[in-house]
């Protein structure tokens, strides 16, 4: 500042300077930096499941070379199909059905099979994983495309309580 200018008057449309303005600016940048960094470590598989944010965090994880983990939502495959039936060994058939509807490849659920009575009360109970229920062609692949359907087939030894009926869910 000169001393002419130290003189003249400010006008209103002028800045005036304040010291340390861009100290609080770098500080700024680097809150907003962190504020980033700790929603991604604490929500990140949360945000990597969300359809609406997948695309996007695919793509910058193809530009940082990084690996999201596997897209999984047991609420996006839907049931096409199921039935359980006798055998003349007694044992039982369960068949079902299944589709991935998400937009992405995701692995396959695995499925909580319970047998009821007569009286509706559930008598038995198996979690089956991919590879307990998947037929041999399909088992050589471990993530379901999307769109795709799977059979699923399970013989099941014959319960000394007689089967009434059946329900089964898809689960993480």
């Amino acid at each position: 500042m000169t001393a002419s200018s130290a003189n003249q008057p400010r006008l209103p449309w002028d800045r005036e300077s304040v010291p340390g303005s861009t100290y609080w600016g770098a500080g700024l940048i680097i809150a907003v930096l962190l504020l980033v960094g700790q929603i991604v470590y604490f929500e990140g598989t949360a945000l990597s499941r969300n359809p609406t944010f997948r695309p996007g965090l695919e793509r910058i994880c193809r530009q940082l070379n990084c690996q999201l983990p596997a897209y999984k939502n047991p609420g996006e495959f839907a049931v096409l199909q199921g039935s359980l039936s006798a055998l003349p060994d007694h044992s039982r058939l369960f068949r079902a059905v299944i589709r991935n509807r998400a937009a992405f490849a995701q692995p396959y659920p695995n499925l909580e099979l319970d047998l009821l009575d007569y009286a509706e009360n559930p008598f038995a109970r198996r979690v089956f994983r991919a590879q307990d229920y998947l037929l041999k062609t399909q088992a050589a692949t471990s993530v379901m495309s999307p769109d795709a359907t799977a059979a699923i087939s399970l013989n099941i030894a014959a319960p000394k309580t007689k089967v009434g009926g059946y329900t089964f869910k898809l689960i993480d």
